[in-house]
């Protein structure tokens, strides 16, 4: 599987088919078995120049147990060399969270504005997205999915997305990959 730069490339396939899988070995969570997962020709698995550039939003979300939106966004202010505060501020102006209420009071849906409002400040090159809209309403869909877009087309920035949702990666991605049993098939 290749994926270009600046490019929206979306994993769909069954329950099972490996796609958070397969994220997590190019986030380098994983160390693969065989071949080999690079990203502008580096390894990922522990390397940290590489994974720096690597923003994602799991399908399950975890934040440190009494962490505010602020104080991720200070841990992520550490962890990601191009993390932009003033982008963080305006950001705030689109998701209308609390960023001193700690996260785990919020709603899933709030949770995940949450996430995207840290990632998308991050300004990553790469953005790995596990069945992300999961949870938010038709309005944030719309309203994430062009903050993306516009991300993919200023920036430069890649995006990979894994989802059950046919339909929904067709409207946003360059190109799908089907996967089955931890395969590419299309």
């Amino acid at each position: 599987m290749e994926v270009e730069k600046g490019s929206i490339y979306g994993l769909v396939g069954p329950n099972g088919a490996g796609k958070s899988t397969i994220l997590r070995h190019i986030m380098g969570i994983y160390r693969p078995d065989s071949g080999s997962v690079l990203v502008d020709g580096q390894p990922v698995y522990e390397n940290p120049a590489v994974k720096a550039k690597i923003a994602a939003i799991p399908d399950e979300l975890y934040y440190f147990t009494s962490a505010t939106t602020r104080d991720m966004m200070r841990f992520y202010r550490d962890m990601y060399p191009r993390f932009d505060r003033q982008r963080f501020d305006a950001l705030g102006e689109l998701f209308h969270l609390d960023p001193k209420c700690p996260i785990r009071r919020l709603s899933k849906g709030m949770q995940k504005q949450a996430a995207f409002w840290l990632a998308l400040s991050a300004r990553p090159e790469i953005l790995i997205l596990d069945e992300p809209v999961d949870g938010l309403d038709p309005v944030m869909r719309r309203q994430v999915w062009r903050e993306l877009m516009h991300d993919v087309s200023e920036n430069g920035t890649t995006v990979l997305i894994s989802s059950h949702n046919l339909r929904e990666l067709e409207d946003v991605c360059d190109h799908v990959g089907i996967l089955s049993h931890g395969k590419v098939l299309l």
